[in-house]
């Protein structure tokens, strides 16, 4: 396998879902989540003609795992949008009828299987193109594996970008977010220490 590119599914729909606005069928349904997660799977496939590809999706009761570990994880965040609901079944409806591989599992967060998927393909000589803008998946990039933002032009975060953008190498990636804390995954940090003071601890 020369290369596979891994595609973040929630990130592409929940972009999309507040990206585009006002966007419905004939049933007056919301297709805006759909129709931007359709445009950038596409995109992906007509940049850069990956020779495997797999879309991954959140799996039901995806932060039981996490919740086990941290009763508190994302306990700050409001249920999904039931009109993004029911554009997360279609998607994946999409992605079965066009013949794209995805996957979904119970109980499992799409950054667990995006980080599986990654580790296996990265051990087997692979190049892995990882397509989503969650921070949180920098400390998988090595030498094999890169990031891909796809709606920011298509811009390429390799270990030489995260030490511009944070300041720290992607294995630190981790201790980072540990020390300033998460507040979008309700992850508490050291208080007082912001991201400079991470970065500056870690470069000692």
């Amino acid at each position: 396998m020369k290369d596979l590119y891994i595609l973040d599914a929630l990130s592409f729909l929940f972009r999309s879902y507040y990206a585009i606005r006002q966007m419905t069928n004939e049933k007056g349904e919301s297709t805006n989540a759909l129709y931007g997660f359709i445009r950038s799977v596409q995109k992906v496939i007509k940049d850069f003609s990956p020779s495997h590809v797999v879309v991954v999706f959140d799996g039901p009761d995806n932060k039981q795992a996490r919740t086990k570990i941290y009763p508190e994880y994302k306990a700050n965040r409001t249920g999904m949008p039931e009109d993004l609901v029911r554009q997360l079944a279609l998607a994946m409806d999409y992605c079965k009828y066009a013949g794209i591989p995805y996957l979904v599992e119970p109980n499992v967060e799409a950054d667990d299987l995006i980080g599986t998927i990654s580790k296996w393909a990265e051990n087997k000589g692979t190049h892995i193109y990882i397509c989503s803008n969650d921070k949180d998946l920098c400390q998988l990039i090595s030498d094999k594996v890169v990031m891909i933002n796809t709606h920011k032009d298509n811009l390429v975060t390799d270990s030489k970008k995260v030490k511009e953008i944070y300041g720290i190498k992607p294995k630190q990636m981790v201790d980072y977010l540990a020390i300033m804390g998460d507040k979008s995954d309700n992850i508490p940090g050291i208080p007082g220490f912001g991201p400079k003071t991470a970065a500056s601890l870690l470069e000692e």
